[in-house]
């Protein structure tokens, strides 16, 4: 023992400073059983003590002399004691200790401590904690001075079992060696004389070492009652210093009203957790004596007060033994049965949890503990705690990875779900989940609505392991599709099934919830049923994006129309319509493994070129579809769909770049294909009835021109037939009907269409198509009005340039002309009119059909307007065969101012009449016009030496037309004409 701690209690045994030197010395021995050192203390003459020590092989505690002085001081004297005085040796012995405490005193009043020490160790008692309880002996021995004989010897008392009674009775009259004992001793022999009137003498009772035994134990007995009956500062260190880490948790087995848990890991006394000082002191000294605790069978339950006090649930413990010595390590395995509480209140907490309302949680616990260390029974101790759990501390709701979906037909219309979900459960414990039943609900149209039932579920029993994820098989079945899940949403377009599949296809996060219900197995615990099915979880998983779900997308008998010319700008009638047969060829999901047919079909689909959009198509109509189950050129199941679409509007939203694909398809060499981006919705027939299925998305590429070169190059006009219209001075409309060839695969209805024509870049006249409908390959007959408003369309320019476009065609020269759009070319898209109006069409004047003209099936594209021509000498005049493209109306020739050439240069002879002629439709022949022959020229005698014969001339002439109301002077240069000379 700690020598400071033991001074007051050896002061009190062996005398105070008042004893006489010239008493014998007392010597006392205390010995214990589970110690083998002997501690002899001898009290010399000189009032001092000596400590002597005699230890055997194995250690035990030594008392420190400083702390001793002031026991032995009271016991033996002070300084003023005579050194002359006998010294008394006292031994003190336990059966706990096998060491031995002799104090000597000597002559001159100085104790001396010897140390005699055997195989055996023992514990050292705290000084600290003994100081109190020996001051307190001390002070007894000085408040009673007349009870000390300072001439009688001190007997040597052994207390040398544990079964000696620790408290004395009082007519033992235990006292500290004084006369009062000796005297009760004496009356005691007295009593009691011996039968053969023999006095024996008879060993005398070492008091003083019964009463230092009986101090001692009673001072280790004050520090257990002090550290465990008033356990304010042992719960303080407990709390504080206790350290338990698991090693591992995980659940045994499920039982009737809970599961069995098995808990393993090491358990510590730390006491530098412990911040205050005293506690820490006190705690060290208290558990260093009781050393090891043992519980009996304990509780301990859970408590939410913030949840009305709530209790979770409670769990049974074992009786469990573990060192609570400072930095012993106790390992720990046990099981133990935690019972769930009220379901209603874990229900609570859950749905805030779910819902993300939980913030925090304050959690109290309560254990009731049956304490015991080794013999001594501690009481039972309730303990209770609480701890904060903030909201990061929360386990995450687990994430859903679909593995492996199979949908197939099942028995009786219903369809299987077969489902291999990989989840990363957030455990802190391993555990083995028993086979559940559940409810799979979805979303209905509002936040607010209840949720709808699809689809039953059960589970096969799961191993869930910390720290891995864990895979589990789900087998659902579907009985049939619910009213709420398929009908329209109110105020919406779409249907719960709808916005589920959607989200699916476009790889969306999407959200189905989970209930419990009737568990699959009847050895699931009741408990755990009723809990699953007072919880709804939401269970968010992200879906398959079917990128490729269209594999093929085709249009062909593709029809294009215009639109009407007097709707108003951006309304529905001012936009283009489209006619096709659609094929789509669908790829179908490996998941997919039972009977489906599409009925009908709809869909809205932006049109992209070079991946700008330049328009929407809208198909709002149902369309029907046939639909096909085929092998796709890989082996893969598909779903061939056909539907026709029927004038479905073509909104379009980039004139620019529509302008673009029609100059591409016009003029370019490459394939033109358009990427076609469709959200589909469709009217699906399986074996759980028929529904419609909307918002699926639907991609693909539509080639509308393959390399066929240019296809102006294959167009082949040729007018058939013109008729004069209305006429001014300065314009003429002509009706007239075209023959083509329309080198592409679409059609198109024209109900308005305008072109400008230009020549030499100036705008001369209007052409425009009513009501018009073209086909692929020939089209005949097409009615095209032609407008020649020279001055109107350019002025001043405008009429040289018609002049110089006539002169040019009736002279059978390569004439070619340009079209393009203006701004009212579709009156109801002006934009997409303007937009085409960078596009310049040029095009070789078309053939005029003359009936009845020579040659006119022979291939030959030249107009020809002058056929023959006739000389006659004599009368100096000449004849004209004449064509006139016009049908029903006559040409009136007003004048002719004609130069004829023989080899270019040579003239002839010239014409000037003023005479008005008409020329009929047809051919037909001029009257004979006066000529004035060149008579001393080349041409002359050239023309004299062609009489009976042919000779070829060129001509130039300014010809003056009147046309109905229209009056024109054009130029005629014709060459190589072979006129005829007669006589």
């Amino acid at each position: 023992m700690a020598d400071e701690a033991n001074q007051p209690l050896l002061v009190a045994q062996f005398g105070s400073k008042g004893a006489s030197d010239d008493q014998p010395r007392p010597s006392y021995r205390l010995s214990t059983n589970s110690s083998h050192d002997l501690y002899h203390f001898e009290y010399n003459s000189k009032g001092k003590t000596e400590q002597k020590t005699s230890r055997s092989h194995s250690g035990g505690a030594t008392m420190a002399d400083e702390a001793n002085q002031p026991l032995l001081d009271a016991r033996f004297g002070s300084e003023r004691a005579s050194d002359d005085q006998p010294r008394l040796s006292y031994q003190l012995s336990t059966n706990s200790s096998h060491d031995s405490y002799r104090f000597e005193y000597n002559s001159k009043g100085k104790t001396e401590q010897k140390i005699s020490r055997s195989h055996s160790g023992v514990a050292a008692m705290s000084d600290a904690a003994n100081q109190a309880l020996l001051d307190e002996q001390s002070s007894l021995t000085e408040r009673s001075p007349e009870r000390t004989s300072v001439d009688q010897p001190r007997p040597s008392y052994e207390l040398s079992s544990e079964s000696t009674p620790l408290l004395h009775r009082r007519e033992d009259g235990l006292t500290y060696g004084t006369e009062q004992g000796l005297s009760r001793s004496s009356s005691f022999a007295s009593q009691n004389p011996p039968e053969n009137g023999v006095v024996k003498k008879r060993n005398r009772v070492p008091w003083p070492t019964v009463i230092s035994l009986s101090i001692l134990t009673l001072s280790v007995l004050a520090i257990l009652v002090l550290a465990f009956a008033a356990p304010a500062a042992v719960k303080e260190y407990a709390k504080e210093a206790a350290v338990f880490k698991p090693a591992a948790v995980s659940i045994d087995s499920t039982i009737s009203d809970g599961v069995r848990a098995r808990i393993q890991g090491d358990f510590v006394m730390d006491s530098g957790r412990v911040k205050n000082k005293s506690v820490r002191g006190i705690g060290r000294l208290a558990t260093w004596i009781a050393r090891e605790i043992e519980t009996g069978p304990s509780n301990v339950e859970v408590y939410l007060p913030e949840y009305g006090n709530v209790l979770v649930g409670n769990a049974t413990l074992p009786s469990i033994k573990v060192n609570i010595r400072n930095g012993h390590h106790t390992n720990v395995d046990f099981l133990t049965d935690l019972e769930a509480g009220d379901i209603r209140g874990i229900h609570a907490i859950a749905i805030d949890w779910i819902e993300g309302r939980l913030g925090r949680l304050n959690v109290k616990g309560k254990a009731t503990l049956q304490l015991k260390s080794g013999l001594f029974a501690l009481g039972t101790q309730v303990l209770t705690d609480n701890i904060i759990i903030e909201e990061h501390d929360f386990p995450a709701l687990p994430t859903l990875n679909i593995l492996k979906l199979n949908v197939h037909d099942a028995n009786s219309g219903a369809m299987a779900v077969d489902v291999l979900i990989s989840s990363f459960i957030d455990s802190p414990v391993a555990l083995t989940v028993p086979a559940l039943g559940f409810d799979i609900l979805v979303p209905n149209c509002s936040p607010g609505d209840p949720y709808i039932l699809v689809a039953n579920a059960k589970t096969s029993a799961v191993d869930v392991y910390p720290g891995q994820e864990t895979a589990v098989g789900v087998d659902g079945l579907i009985q049939q599709l619910p009213d709420a899940l398929t009908s329209t949403c109110p105020g919406k377009e779409g249907s719960p099934l709808d916005l589920l599949v959607s989200s699916f296809m476009q790889g969306l996060e999407t959200t189905i919830y989970v209930r419990g219900s009737d568990a699959p197995l009847p050895d699931t615990p009741a408990w755990i049923v009723d809990l699953l099915r007072s919880v709804t979880v939401p269970l968010p998983f992200t879906g398959h994006a079917l990128d490729n779900l269209v594999k093929n997308f085709t249009m062909s008998d593709t029809h294009f129309s215009l639109p009407d010319p007097f709707a108003e700008p951006d309304s529905p009638g001012s936009q283009p319509t489209v006619s096709a047969l659609v094929k789509v060829l669908i790829a179908l999901p490996e998941e997919m493994n039972f009977q489906v047919e599409v009925p009908q079909v709809r869909a809205l689909a932006d049109v992209y070129y070079k991946k700008e959009k330049f328009g929407v198509l809208n198909i709002s109509h149902w369309q029907d579809a046939n639909s096909t189950l085929v092998d796709d050129q890989d082996g893969s199941s598909a779903l061939l769909v056909e539907f026709a679409i029927k004038e479905a509007p073509l909104q379009v939203t980039d004139d620019g770049l529509l302008a673009e694909v029609i100059q591409a398809m016009l003029f370019g060499t490459e394939t033109v294909i358009l990427r076609v981006a469709a959200t589909v919705d469709t009217k699906v027939s399986t074996g759980l009835g028929r529904f419609a299925v909307r918002g699926i998305p639907a991609e693909g590429k539509v080639p509308v021109k393959t390399s066929i070169g240019n296809p102006l190059d294959q167009i082949n006009p040729r007018v058939v037939s013109l008729k004069l219209g209305s006429t001014t001075e300065s314009s003429m409309l002509v009706s007239t009907q075209a023959n083509f060839t329309n080198p592409t695969n679409y059609s198109a209805t024209v109900p308005f269409v305008d072109l400008l024509i230009l020549y030499n870049d100036t705008a001369v006249a209007h052409i425009t198509a009513r009501n018009i409908s073209l086909g692929p390959g020939n089209n005949s007959y097409v009615p095209i009005d032609f407008f020649w408003c020279p001055l109107d369309a350019a002025g001043v320019d405008g009429v040289e340039a018609g002049r110089a476009l006539f002169s040019s065609y009736v002279s059978s020269l390569n004439t070619t002309i340009t079209i393009k759009s203006h701004r009212n070319t579709i009156p109801s898209l002006p934009g997409l009119g303007e937009a085409l109006s960078v596009l310049n069409i040029t095009v070789p004047v078309p053939r005029i059909y003359i009936p009845g003209e020579p040659g006119s099936d022979d291939g030959d594209q030249k107009p020809r307007f002058i056929h023959d021509a006739t000389f006659y000498l004599w009368s100096s005049t000449a004849e004209f065969i004449l064509s006139s493209p016009l049908t029903e109306n006559n040409i009136l020739i007003t004048s002719i101012d004609a130069t004829a050439f023989y080899e270019k240069n040579e003239p002839i002879g010239r014409i000037n009449n003023h005479e008005p002629f008409e020329v009929p439709p047809g051919i037909s022949r001029s009257p004979r016009l006066p000529v004035d022959l060149d008579m001393g020229g080349v041409g002359y005698d050239a023309l004299r030496k062609a009489l009976g014969q042919s000779l070829e001339m060129d001509a130039v002439a300014k010809v003056g037309v009147l046309i109905g109301n229209y009056v024109d002077v054009i130029l005629y240069h014709g060459k190589g004409i072979a006129a005829k000379v007669r006589i």
